[in-house]
C-alpha cells in the first residue's frame, strides 16, 4: 500500500489547499472546544493552543521546504514546461475542432457544382436534348410571350425607357431620340445611330446596346464594321456605361472619336485615289499633327484594336492640307508653298471636322464669304475641291474686274467690264459643280474651267473683215 501511494503524484496546489483546510478545521475545533461548558483550566487551554501552533508551523515549514526543493530540481521545471505544452496543445485542438465545425457549414455553400458536360455538348451540337422527360414536354411552356402579352410588356418597357432618359442629361450633339417597341434609338446626324434598351447583365438600371450603325460613308454607302469588332465595341461601351454616372456622355465621346477618325481616314484615302488619277499633277497634300505638317503617306489613320475599341493612346487625329493648282510641281519648284492655295480639313478641339480655305474667298452664288464643310454621310473630296476652285476663281475674277474698272483705257462705260454667272456656253453639269463665272471685257468674254486648265475667249461683236470666232489658250 505504501508503494502504491509512493507511485502516485499529487499536485502541489492540491497539497497546499489540503494543508490550509486541515489547519482551518483544527483551529475551528480548538475554538469550539474552548467554548464548551465543561470546565477546563487555563493551562489546559494554553497547552492545546500551543500544540495547534506547533503542528501548523511544522506543516507549513514542510510545504515551504518542498516549494524550495521544487524550484531547484530541473526535473520539476521540465515537468512544468511539459504540462504547459500539453495545455497549449489541448487549447489548439479545441480551437481546431471548432473551426472545422464551422468550416463544414461553409463548404456546403462553397462546393463546386457538378456540371453535366455531356448534356451541354448535346444541346450545343444538336440544338436539342433527347433525354428530356415527357412530363415537361406535355406542359407546353412557351419560350416567348404571345402577341397579346407582348403589347403590354413593350408598353411598360417604353415607359421605363422614357423615365430613364428624362433622368439623364443627354449631350446636345444627339439630334434625335425616339422610343418605340421597347427600344430607344439615339442618332447623331452624319455620325452614328445606336439602338438601346435596359437589362445589361440582368440589371434594369444598366443600358444594353442592341445594334450599332455608323452613318459615316461615301457615295457607295456607309462604312460598315466587321461583326466581331462591332460586338466587341458594343460590349466595351456597355461596360463603360454601366460604370459611368452619365452613360450617354461616354457613349457619345467614344463613338464621336471613332467617327472623326473614320472621316479623316476616308478623306486621306480619297486624296490618294485623286492623286493617282486625273488630279495627279494638280494637287498634293500634307498631314497636320499637333501643329506640324508632314508629307502624307499611304498609312491609314484609324486603327481599331483587337477588342474593337478605337486605338486612342493619346495621339491626336491628324488633319490634312490639300494644295491645288495647275502644274503644281512646276509652280512651286520645291520652294515654299505659302502662296499656293489650299484647303485644310482637320478635327477641332471637340473633334468636329472643319474645312477652311487658305485665303478669303467668295461664294459665286451669294457673293458672301464661302463656307466649306464635309457631308460626313457622303464624303466627296473631289466635290469639295471643285467648289473651292470655283470660289477661288470667282474671287480672282472679281479682283481682275476691279483692276480693269480702274483702267481708263478699258473701262469707258457700264457695259465694258461685266462679271456674269453661269454662262450659257458652259456644260450643264460643269455649271452645277463650279457655278462658272464669266468676265466680259469689251467685245469678248473670258471664263475659266476645271482647276484653271484653260482660258476661253469668244468675240461678241463682229469685226470688219473677221468672222465671229472662239479661241482657246
Amino acid at each position: 500500500m505504501a508503494a502504491e501511494l509512493g507511485q502516485q503524484t499529487v499536485e502541489f496546489s492540491a497539497l497546499v489547499r489540503w494543508a490550509a483546510e486541515e489547519s482551518y478545521l483544527s483551529l475551528k475545533e480548538l475554538v469550539e472546544r474552548s467554548k464548551a461548558p465543561e470546565e477546563r483550566s487555563d493551562s489546559e487551554k494554553k497547552i492545546d493552543l500551543l500544540k495547534f501552533i506547533v503542528k501548523t508551523r511544522q506543516r507549513m515549514l514542510r510545504l515551504h521546504v518542498l516549494a524550495k526543493w521544487c524550484q531547484q530540481v530541473p526535473l520539476v521545471h521540465y515537468c512544468q514546461q511539459l504540462a504547459a505544452t500539453l495545455s497549449s496543445h489541448d487549447t489548439c485542438f479545441t480551437q481546431t475542432a471548432d473551426s472545422l465545425f464551422y468550416m463544414h457549414d461553409g463548404l456546403q455553400q462553397a462546393r463546386a457544382p457538378i456540371f453535366d458536360v455531356p448534356s451541354a455538348i448535346e444541346v450545343v451540337l444538336t440544338g436539342g436534348y433527347r433525354r428530356l422527360p415527357k412530363c415537361i414536354e406535355d406542359l407546353g411552356i412557351q419560350s416567348t410571350l404571345s402577341e397579346d402579352e407582348q403589347k403590354p410588356a413593350l408598353k411598360k418597357l417604353d415607359t421605363l425607357l422614357r423615365s430613364k432618359l428624362l433622368e439623364i442629361s443627354l449631350p446636345k450633339e444627339i439630334s434625335d431620340v425616339t422610343v418605340s417597341d421597347g427600344t430607344a434609338v439615339l442618332c447623331v446626324d452624319g455620325e452614328f445611330k445606336v439602338f438601346l434598351t435596359v437589362g445589361y447583365r440582368g440589371h434594369l438600371s444598366f443600358w444594353r446596346i442592341l445594334h450599332l450603325e455608323l452613318l459615316v460613308g461615301e457615295k457607295s454607302g456607309p462604312i460598315k464594321l466587321e461583326e466581331l469588332r462591332r460586338y466587341a465595341l458594343g460590349d466595351d461601351l456597355e461596360r463603360r456605361m454601366a460604370a459611368a454616372e452619365n452613360p450617354f456622355l461616354v457613349l457619345y465621346t467614344v463613338l464621336h472619336e471613332l467617327c472623326a477618325a473614320l472621316v479623316m481616314d476616308t478623306v486621306l484615302r480619297q486624296v490618294h485615289v485623286l492623286r493617282q488619277g486625273r488630279w495627279r499633277d494638280t494637287i498634293r497634300f500634307e498631314l497636320i499633327s499637333d501643329g506640324s505638317a508632314g508629307q502624307g503617306g499611304n498609312t491609314s489613320i484609324v486603327q481599331l484594336a483587337q477588342d474593337g475599341e478605337p486605338d486612342s493612346t493619346g495621339l491626336k487625329i491628324p488633319g490634312l492640307k490639300i494644295f491645288y493648282w495647275l502644274d503644281l510641281d512646276k509652280i512651286t519648284g520645291g520652294s515654299d508653298s505659302g502662296s499656293t492655295p489650299f484647303i485644310k480639313i482637320e478635327p477641332g478641339q471637340d473633334l468636329q471636322i472643319k474645312c477652311q480655305h487658305s485665303s478669303f474667298v467668295l461664294d459665286p452664288l451669294t457673293d458672301r464669304e464661302a463656307k466649306f464643310s464635309l457631308n460626313q454621310s457622303c464624303i466627296d473630296v473631289e466635290k469639295l475641291l471643285l467648289r473651292a476652285i470655283a470660289c477661288n476663281r470667282h474671287t480672282r475674277l472679281l479682283e481682275i474686274q476691279r483692276e480693269l474698272c480702274k483702267s481708263v483705257q478699258i473701262f469707258r462705260g457700264s457695259g465694258d467690264v461685266i462679271l456674269k454667272h453661269e454662262g450659257a456656253e458652259l456644260e450643264t453639269d460643269l455649271r452645277k459643280l463650279l457655278g462658272a463665272s464669266i468676265l466680259r471685257i469689251g467685245r469678248f468674254e473670258a471664263y475659266r474651267t476645271g482647276a484653271g486648265r484653260f482660258w476661253r475667249r469668244k468675240w461678241h461683236t463682229p469685226v470688219p473683215g473677221k468672222k465671229e470666232r472662239e479661241t482657246e489658250v
